[in-house]
């Protein structure tokens, strides 16, 4: 592989990315789609400057297929099925398997009776949601999904961890770029918030507090403490409703029940999605749902700017842009991350 090392940062070509992390998933018995699978879902994230959900996510992942809390297998079993639903028991396989191919599943039911929702329970981590929401778009459907998590927020009033980052994202086809929404529930993710203690940086004020519920932006405190909700009440109970839609209806662990990623690798996590696929052709002509989309396109970046912005972004688009540069230039990843993978292949033995 051709890897340029520029300070802190390791540049590589994206397809020799996955292939490598793809190979390093194999050798670990995962089957070669699902690693596929896996590898596209985090090297996408990256492509798009998303490095707090690229993957650096690898590390923890192989540790729990060795721990054996994560089955290398994902045999996705279908629990209930009807014309417009589809529950799904990823039976403590890998996320992205279970939730990717619950998304196409979805698509086709979605193609049949305008809609479909599809829940999957017993399931694991599944890296960065507006993946799947942009899987739909690609078939012109727009798309809602969400996932609880370990718990890392307080109810809005107290410092007791009770319920997670739980992240929610809506996808939307356009003739421009899709528009994707992905969004923690918390002011920031948790993802964002390791960045940040790998590159030692402060957080901004006002997204955390540390264990003794005191305001902080030290990164390691805020790991150690609570991270706040965005909006106030308005994030908590967000998080809670996700929490209910993708665990408790779900029959997957929710709140306090869920075990931390980085803690006991042996205990099994069993988190729980949630997604809502709609057909948009059955709700009308696809041309004229993109006619709609670019008015409102040009509307928005037509809004007068305010002091200190030289242009309107549409959600996804900053992302979009960086993925095309960077399909073009390499991956930028964080040196760490690409010391990672390259330990992990020398100790699988991958040349």
């Amino acid at each position: 592989m051709n890897v340029v090392i520029e300070n802190d940062k390791a540049i590589v070509n994206h397809l020799e990315l996955k292939e490598l992390v793809a190979k390093v998933l194999t050798s670990v018995d995962v089957p070669k789609e699902d690693a596929k699978i896996v590898a596209d879902v985090m090297v996408s994230a990256d492509l798009k400057g998303i490095e707090s959900h690229g993957i650096r996510w690898l590390d923890v992942y192989l540790q729990r297929i060795k721990a054996g809390s994560v089955k290398p297998v994902t045999d996705l079993k279908v629990v209930q099925e009807k014309a417009g639903l589809l529950l799904l028991d990823a039976q403590s396989g890998l996320g992205q398997v279970a939730m990717a191919k619950g998304i196409q599943m979805g698509i086709e039911k979605a193609k049949q009776s305008g809609v479909c929702v599809v829940a999957v329970r017993n399931s694991n981590h599944f890296g960065a949601t507006c993946y799947y929401t942009e899987l739909a778009t690609k078939s012109n459907m727009a798309a809602m999904v969400m996932t609880n998590g370990t718990p890392l927020m307080a109810p809005w009033g107290g410092v007791t961890p009770c319920i997670g980052t739980n992240p929610i994202s809506f996808g939307f086809p356009s003739d421009a770029a899709p528009v994707i929404l992905d969004m923690a529930t918390t002011a920031t993710a948790r993802g964002k918030v390791f960045v940040a203690a790998q590159h030692g940086r402060q957080l901004e004020p006002g997204l955390a507090i540390n264990k003794d519920g005191e305001p902080t932006t030290d990164p390691k405190e805020a790991l150690e403490g609570v991270l706040l909700p965005f909006g106030g009440p308005k994030g908590y109970g967000m998080s809670l409703a996700i929490d209910i839609m993708a665990g408790i209806l779900t029959s997957s662990n929710h709140g306090k029940n869920i075990k931390s990623l980085y803690g006991d690798l042996e205990a099994v996590q069993n988190i729980g999605h949630f997604a809502l696929i709609v057909n948009i052709e059955d709700f009308m002509a696809v041309d004229d749902f993109m006619a709609g989309m670019q008015v409102s396109r040009k509307e928005l970046k037509s809004s007068k700017l305010a002091k200190g912005f030289s242009q309107i972004f549409l959600p996804g688009e900053i992302e979009a842009n960086t993925m095309k540069q960077q399909l073009q230039d390499g991956v930028i990843l964080p040196v760490a991350s690409w010391n990672m993978l390259q330990d992990w292949a020398k100790k699988l033995d991958i040349q």
